[in-house]
């Protein structure tokens, strides 16, 4: 899998590239602060794809948070459905996105 779009330096595309060793990784992510991937292991569409979908239901779930408990923050997200999985890292500059297969 090679890594496109490489905005982010060399720390980033090294974590990227050990996560992508994982067998069951499909694909990793990095969305910028205004939305759009940077850089990304998966084709242009489906990056962008999750990248809007994945960000925004980040941003819902640190809302929901803050209404339960105001000092408290979302540190990552995890959503798992029957065929893949979908975990974000979300940051105040980027958030970082991993997908994977179900086992």
């Amino acid at each position: 899998m090679e890594i496109a779009q490489n905005f982010m330096g060399p720390g980033a595309t090294n974590t990227m590239a050990r996560i992508n060793e994982n067998g069951n990784v499909v694909g990793t992510i990095i969305v910028n602060c205004e939305g759009f991937p940077e850089t990304t292991t998966l084709d242009s569409l489906t990056a962008a794809t999750y990248s809007t979908h994945m960000r925004n239901l980040s941003h819902f779930a640190n809302n929901a948070l803050k209404e339960i408990d105001v000092i408290d923050e979302l540190m990552v997200l995890r959503m798992v459905s029957k065929k893949t999985e979908a975990v974000v890292v979300p940051d105040k500059e980027f958030h970082l996105i991993v997908l994977m297969r179900r086992r």
